[in-house]
């Protein structure tokens, strides 16, 4: 979570040309109109706390998404790109269970990343199925690609209904992710096979409801409760109880605090996710 303006900053052009900057890169694009009319929401005394928020939300970029597969290839132990360099079969898979998920945008983010996109490496790049059509030695490698993980609940789901029983056991088995929590690591790692390797871990404290949350007072964190319940009352601090602020250029997770995200009668989130 970034830090926001201290109370009372200015809602000035400035401050929205920073919101503009910083949110450009998301799927629907933003105008001030469009936050002038998300702020409005709030009353006229909770603005200063609706400008904080956006102040502190944490915007993942298509290029930091590159960078993070780019950076995370390049430390494993193992590969090159060169294939008489590598240390045995190496193996990309989406990390998902059905078509059209994430895990399938992030294959084609990581192909360009790492300048495998040319059909030279495509052999490289296989789906679930595929894993049982090879053998695999335990010099071999398979990657599970993703973006993010915050409860886990997902990731160990998605492992024990459509992976446990088609992934050979010999090869090492990671899940490579943009960001996750530690919670999610920890949890991924004790119920599955998987190591886990990202570039962004979130903590408590990323948690904007969370007491070793510091960027806002305790009166804050309760008026920014209100809004999210009114916006979705089931899942008010965001799905898990995580309370997060993170957004992705290509979409913002439910784990977010709805007033973020949700896009309904109630209440229109400047991050839709189009669920």
């Amino acid at each position: 979570m970034k830090s926001p303006l201290p109370p009372g900053s200015a809602i000035d052009g400035s401050r929205m040309t920073c919101w503009l900057n910083a949110f450009g890169g998301y799927r629907e694009a933003l105008s001030q109109g469009i936050i002038d009319r998300w702020i409005d929401q709030f009353d006229r005394k909770d603005r200063d706390i609706a400008a904080r928020l956006l102040d502190s939300v944490d915007f993942i970029n298509n290029l930091q998404i590159r960078s993070a597969f780019r950076n995370i290839l390049n430390s494993l132990e193992g590969w090159n790109i060169n294939e008489n360099l590598r240390r045995g079969k190496w193996r990309f898979v989406p990390f998902s269970g059905t078509s059209g998920s994430s895990a399938d945008s992030m294959i084609h983010i990581f192909r360009q990343a790492n300048s495998l996109a040319r059909n030279k490496f495509n052999s490289l790049f296989v789906y679930k199925s595929d894993l049982l059509r090879e053998t695999y030695t335990e010099d071999d490698t398979i990657l599970f690609i993703d973006d993010f993980s915050a409860t886990g609940n997902q990731a160990c789901e998605s492992w024990k209904e459509f992976f446990f029983e088609i992934v050979p056991p010999e090869p090492k088995k990671r899940l490579i992710l943009v960001a996750s929590s530690d919670i999610a690591i920890e949890r991924i790692r004790t119920e599955t096979d998987l190591e886990v390797i990202n570039e962004i871990i979130l903590t408590d404290s990323d948690n904007i409801f969370h007491d070793r949350c510091h960027h806002f007072s305790t009166r804050e964190k309760g008026v920014l409760l209100k809004y999210c319940n009114n916006a979705d009352k089931r899942n008010p601090r965001g799905y898990g109880d995580t309370g997060y602020v993170v957004v992705f250029s290509h979409g913002c997770p439910n784990n977010t605090i709805p007033v973020l995200h949700v896009n309904k009668k109630q209440w229109r989130g400047l991050f839709p996710r189009h669920d």
